[in-house]
């Protein structure tokens, strides 16, 4: 029977990284109802269908510029992308959108650590998709693993990079696919990132998803390094 502990799971939030931080995560997918009931309607109506996805995060108060301490300045600011991987291999699944960032409440107790919080409601879903980078410290260039998809698609993906630290250089981040794990990988979409940054980047339906994608990354400079982490999505 499969079982996967919480330590392999690794939560992001534009170019921030809890890490070690994170004491509880957990996300949300949800079916609310509107209600359009009119004071002359002679029974309650409900309108259903409407999603309502969510996240919430609780950790240790950190003030390293990692920290989702540090983002608080983005409270209500608008969308930014979020991801939780369940897991720290290619692969592995991965739960990736967009969000705001609702709430940051700093829950304190006498003679206690200090703690913080974050609450975060999705612009849109929840997108069930896979690990392509887990969160690494990297270096110049590097090609991920593939993941599988099994059959190729063609209504459309999104890719998930967070970019937690720049230390010189412009990288490059290029998502792939290719009809077989060791076959020729043509490029899907790309983008040029010189600082702390979370970017999603799409594919739109009609255009051919390959059944084996993977994640690369270049980086302008042989020597600077980066932390990056990376998912991707088919819808």
């Amino acid at each position: 029977m499969p079982f996967r502990s919480v330590s392999v799971a690794r939560f992001h939030f534009g170019g921030y990284d809890p890490g070690i931080h994170t004491t509880s995560v957990g996300i949300t997918l949800a079916m609310d109802s509107l209600d359009p009931t009119a004071l002359t309607d002679v029974a309650e109506r409900v309108l259903a269908g409407i999603r309502g996805d969510s996240a919430e995060w609780s950790g240790l108060f950190s003030d390293t510029t990692k920290a989702l301490n540090s983002a608080a300045a983005l409270v209500g600011t608008g969308t930014h992308v979020i991801s939780l991987h369940i897991g720290t291999a290619t692969g592995d699944i991965a739960y990736i959108g967009t969000a705001f960032l609702m709430a940051m409440p700093h829950p304190m107790e006498g003679k206690q650590l200090v703690r913080e919080e974050a609450s975060f409601q999705m612009d849109g879903t929840w997108n069930r998709g896979s690990v392509l980078y887990t969160q690494t410290e990297a270096t110049g260039s590097a090609t991920g693993g593939a993941t599988d998809g099994t059959n190729s698609s063609t209504a459309g993906g999104t890719y998930n990079v967070h970019i937690m630290r720049v230390s010189t250089g412009t990288v490059n981040v290029i998502w792939e696919a290719a009809t077989t794990a060791t076959g020729t990988y043509t490029v899907l979409a790309s983008a040029n990132i010189t600082t702390v940054t979370g970017t999603i980047l799409t594919v739109g339906s009609g255009t051919t998803i390959a059944r084996f994608v993977r994640h690369r990354h270049t980086n302008t400079v042989a020597a600077g390094t980066f932390d990056i982490a990376a998912a991707f999505a088919r819808v």
